[in-house]
């Protein structure tokens, strides 16, 4: 097993570019098609750390030279109490990750959020750096979602940032939730999204169709990741206790569900052919199922901190 550690880079959030809900930064360039590549997978801590697993260190080869902060260090006043990176998602063709991250602040007695998107190795768009959905959020992100133009931010409120050249399709910022986001996920043609919440709730905008919720099915524990059908007419939701729930075209290919883990899952990833997932626990441990062949994890390695969240190459 290879094992890479990268550290991402914050910069002054009052410089970046400022996008917020319901607002869109124009499509430039042209969209690259997916290329083939072989399966593999990234993880990323709440540190910032990464981990490469048949996956090039994305990190080194970042036009940013990102290398320098490691999701702990502000950018100075009003100096953050706590940063943290919060997911990671991968471009089609295996050349970039976005990885998300928000500083909470403490300003005039009132805890709010800096939401940021912050890209490794080659991502299309224009930005050379972190991009910034606000200034002050009142919740931090917790989806993100790479477009081949930008990067999709959303946040636990609902709100979703298109940023960098991304196009915003909708979401469910201003509206009242049962409960919070927990997580996005981008069409395979990256002409809208889906947002799924903690109880298994689906709010599907652009081209995103709606296959289907665990919204009035009680769960054993909370929805913590979504990821779509190669071809865009289904997904897969996971549980923190490793259940997984399939909907549209979406094969259920096993989970971990009612078995004993060390530690509670935090993300899902579709392997690039479609025919089958990983998902993940905060103490890096990979569990693949269906086509999606085991290439290593970091369960029983010391982590900096817990894993957050992982990405498929491809």
């Amino acid at each position: 097993m290879k094992r890479w550690v990268s550290i991402v880079a914050v910069v002054p959030l009052l410089t970046a570019v400022v996008l917020g809900v319901g607002q869109a930064g124009a499509a430039s360039g042209s969209r690259p098609m997916p290329t083939t590549v072989s399966p593999g997978y990234w993880l990323v801590t709440a540190a910032g750390a990464t981990y490469a697993f048949n996956a090039p260190d994305l990190a080194q080869s970042s036009h940013e030279n990102i290398s320098t902060s490691d999701c702990g260090n502000g950018p100075g006043p009003p100096v953050p109490e706590a940063i943290t990176c919060t997911g990671i998602s991968a471009t089609a063709d295996g050349q970039g990750y976005w990885v998300g991250e928000s500083a909470y602040f403490v300003l005039n007695g009132v805890g709010q959020y800096a939401v940021e998107g912050i890209p490794q190795g080659v991502v299309g768009g224009n930005c050379i750096g972190p991009v910034s959905a606000g200034l002050y959020l009142p919740t931090p992100t917790v989806g993100i979602a790479a477009a081949p133009v930008g990067v999709w931010l959303a946040t636990a409120d609902g709100g979703v940032f298109a940023g960098c050249g991304a196009t915003f399709y909708g979401s469910m910022g201003g509206t009242r939730l049962n409960q919070t986001i927990v997580g996005l996920a981008a069409t395979p043609d990256w002409g809208g999204y889906w947002e799924v919440a903690g109880d298994g709730g689906i709010f599907a905008f652009g081209d995103a169709g709606f296959y289907g919720s665990m919204a009035a099915v009680p769960l054993n524990k909370p929805i913590v990741g979504i990821v779509a059908t190669q071809g865009g007419k289904g997904y897969w939701l996971v549980a923190s206790d490793g259940g997984v729930f399939s909907f549209g075209d979406a094969q259920f290919a096993g989970s971990m569900g009612g078995k004993r883990l060390n530690a509670p899952m935090t993300g899902i990833a579709r392997n690039p052919t479609g025919t089958g997932y990983w998902t993940v626990a905060a103490d890096g441990g990979v569990f693949a199922f269906g086509g999606a062949p085991f290439l290593g994890s970091e369960g029983g390695q010391p982590l900096d901190a817990a894993v957050v969240g992982i990405a498929s190459r491809g």
